[in-house]
């Protein structure tokens, strides 16, 4: 098994193993994950994104949650909302939705259908519906994601308005900051705030977070599914909620430690099944993304040339090659290992050759030609490739 702590590298055989899981996308889910492919919703509405990734798999689901949140809307429009009195407002529209549907503050009640059965909600949840319901009311908002918390924020009123959703007392929480920076504790470990201090807790908890917009806001609601599938060992499913939530928000600060752990979980998962191309592909992804994180240079490589000796045992080039071209374009390889490359390529090199098969001969020269451009003994082979008659 692979750990964050650095192992050598082995070239062992193992036979590939597939595995099903246990979430099957919806198709409303393919048509979201298709939508939001270049960061930006075109087809989907927020609210219907949002009960999409809450769980709503059927059209007709669907149809009757936004049923229920129009109603809400209509329900609310009924109080007078002075558009000259945004605070007073925002405000008449946070006290009715915790008077009426977030009643009951649970962490594990991560989506909109939480609070549409059964009136249960967390951060999350209870931030993207309020948020949700005031920008279609005329009262636009973003959201402040922090390590360990989401808030809402109005940006454009005369004053920054922030607003805490997992408590009916949480409107304009900037008015009393000690009272706040207490609320605070109970998402820190007693060590860690008793280290950062209560004066300061606040300080710290903002300087870790950024201001996102409440398209990126609903990406929280994907990373929720991806923590309940690790929660049924479907890893898989997992990674592919990882992704998707990376479509709506590419740097969600409360998801970073899951997401670290996920690679290596689901990484030692797929390379003690042998799964050694889709290993290297998770840990090039971790490494593109968190290049700092060495035991992730360190896993990818291993990945990486196993999958190579059971490409070259099975005579599979296809596979080798785009795993090839990939790490030709990650910072991972040391010298030595360069040279370990360039072996395995003088083999596929000498066995295409030999098989007269001209096309994959030069598929493996311009790798070796990017690994030593001055070889005079590779030069001599490419010419006597380009001579071979197909």
């Amino acid at each position: 098994m692979l750990s964050k702590k650095s192992q050598p590298i082995f070239i062992v055989f193992f036979l590939l193993i597939t595995s099903s899981p246990l979430y099957s996308e919806t198709r409303l889910e393919q048509r979201l994950r298709h939508d939001i492919e270049d960061y930006h919703l075109d087809f989907y509405t927020r609210v219907e994104a949002a009960f999409i990734l809450s769980g709503a798999d059927h059209s007709d689901t669907l149809h009757t949650y936004l049923m229920w949140y129009r109603q809400l809307l209509e329900d609310i429009r009924e109080f007078y909302l002075d558009p000259f009195d945004r605070v007073g407002s925002a405000g008449k529209i946070f006290s009715y939705l915790h008077s009426s549907w977030l009643r009951s503050y649970e962490e594990k009640a991560t989506t909109l259908i939480d609070v549409v059965k059964e009136k249960r909600y967390n951060c999350v949840a209870g931030t993207i519906l309020y948020n949700l319901v005031c920008e279609d009311l005329g009262f636009p908002t973003e959201a402040f994601e922090t390590p360990t918390h989401t808030y809402t924020v109005f940006p454009n009123f005369s004053q920054r308005l922030m607003v805490e959703n997992t408590t009916p007392m949480g409107f304009d929480i900037m008015k009393n900051l000690r009272e706040y920076s207490e609320y605070l504790l109970q998402f820190y470990p007693d060590h860690r705030a008793a280290q950062i201090g209560l004066d300061r807790l606040h300080a710290h908890e903002f300087s870790k977070g950024r201001s996102i917009d409440n398209t990126e806001l609903l990406g929280l609601l994907a990373y929720n599914r991806a923590y309940f599938a690790v929660k049924q060992n479907d890893f898989e499913s997992a990674y592919d909620y990882v992704r998707l939530a990376r479509s709506f928000n590419r740097d969600s600060r409360s998801n970073l430690d899951f997401e670290i752990e996920l690679y290596f979980r689901w990484g030692n998962r797929l390379f003690d099944a042998g799964r050694f191309h889709r290993a290297f592909d998770l840990y090039a992804d971790a490494r593109e993304r968190y290049w700092e994180n060495e035991d992730y240079a360190h896993n990818c490589k291993a990945a990486f040339f196993n999958a190579l000796g059971f490409d070259w045992q099975n005579k599979k080039w296809g596979q080798s090659r785009r795993i090839v071209d990939r790490v030709m374009h990650l910072d991972v390889l040391s010298d030595r290992e360069w040279e370990q490359l360039e072996k395995v390529l003088q083999n596929w090199a000498n066995y295409w050759f030999a098989q007269r098969r001209k096309q994959e001969s030069l598929q493996v020269i311009s790798f070796l030609d990017q690994i030593d451009p001055g070889d005079p003994q590779l030069y001599q082979f490419k010419k006597a490739v380009n001579a071979l008659r197909e």
